[in-house]
């Protein structure tokens, strides 16, 4: 008998019976901010890719499709490996950012099928091959993902689950590579 998922395990201890459905802190990830003050979690997933190509554009050049961002002086930007098709929201397009060398990088002009650009003019040495994480740990840093979720108005679950299946999955324990299906 249970009824109580990650959230009501720790804000109704009296739903909780003889068992819990955790769900989201399985990943991770907090069901709703103010539990951050009764549980730590720890990510449990990081959604990677890298960079393909890196350009210097003068000021005023536009950016993807529908030219919804257009650059200030002198930009970096970064093509990324990771679209719509892979889980990654057309709706973090000229909201979202991404970790790139410890540090975050703005997604800038529409999120397409297969590519996102994002603007590395502040990110030195920024080059091809480049590992970009796009939400979870990455290195001594974490990009959360209820905070890209708050972003674009919805929940870190729809992120989570919405990476899809071209994505390659990475398992590991303890930093080392346990399978790769």
């Amino acid at each position: 008998l249970h009824a109580a998922n990650s959230a009501g395990s720790l804000n109704h201890p009296e739903g909780v019976y003889s068992m819990v459905r955790l769900g989201l802190m399985l990943y991770g990830a907090y069901p709703e901010p103010g539990l951050k003050t009764k549980v730590t979690v720890n990510p449990a997933m990081t959604f990677k890719t890298h960079v393909l190509f890196v350009k210097s554009l003068p000021e005023g050049s536009p950016i993807s499709y529908g030219q919804t961002f257009q650059t200030k002086p002198t930009s970096r930007i970064a093509t990324l490996a990771v679209g719509s098709a892979d889980g990654y929201r057309r709706d973090l397009s000229n909201r979202g950012w991404v970790l790139i060398r410890g540090q975050k990088a703005p997604v800038v002009g529409n999120v397409t099928m297969d590519l996102t650009m994002v603007d590395v003019t502040d990110v030195p040495d920024v080059s091809e091959g480049d590992e970009v994480s796009l939400f979870g740990p990455a290195g001594g840093t974490c990009l959360p993902v209820e905070d890209l979720a708050e972003e674009i108005g919805t929940i870190s679950y729809e992120l989570l689950c919405a990476v899809s299946r071209r994505v390659p999955r990475v398992y590991t324990r303890r930093g080392k590579v346990v399978d790769v299906p």
